[in-house]
């Protein structure tokens, strides 16, 4: 299987995923938490609530995001560095969740970490496989 074909099943996983995680956080927050098995420490309050919201707008607007780069992978390649970065972010945040909220456990931050290095070492590799593609991509359009 090419890197190209990898990319896009990844993209089509990864909007669904923003998608549906997005569309639960900002319009049912306690039901998608319940979906995964999360609730919150202190029970949902209002400051929860708007956070959930506003993450789950975000997680919307990733989606729309990975979908411009799902018509043309090669052509938008670049975009995977907001996907590197939003794992980098995933990891900070969960840090900052577990040491500064205490709404992670350990074995739970753990998952999260070892899951967002996974994906971004498979994008970095998917990023090596197609920047020649993109570098060559590029140069037609510019002759």
């Amino acid at each position: 299987m090419s890197a190209l074909t990898v990319l896009r099943i990844g993209l089509v996983v990864w909007i669904a995923w923003h998608a549906i995680f997005g569309l639960f956080s900002t319009f049912a927050p306690q039901t998608g938490a319940d979906i995964v098995g999360w609730n919150p420490a202190g029970g949902w309050n209002s400051e929860l609530l708007a956070m959930s919201k506003q993450y789950g707008m975000v997680m919307l607007l990733l989606a729309g995001v990975f979908l411009v780069m799902l018509i043309d992978p090669v052509r938008y390649i670049a975009l995977i560095w907001i996907a590197i970065a939003e794992q980098v972010l995933g990891i900070a945040y969960g840090t900052y969740i577990f040491s500064m909220i205490g709404q992670l456990s350990v074995p739970q931050l753990i998952a999260q970490t070892a899951t967002n290095l996974a994906l971004i070492s498979g994008m970095l590799v998917l990023w090596n496989r197609l920047k020649p593609s993109a570098l060559a991509a590029q140069r037609i359009l510019n002759t």
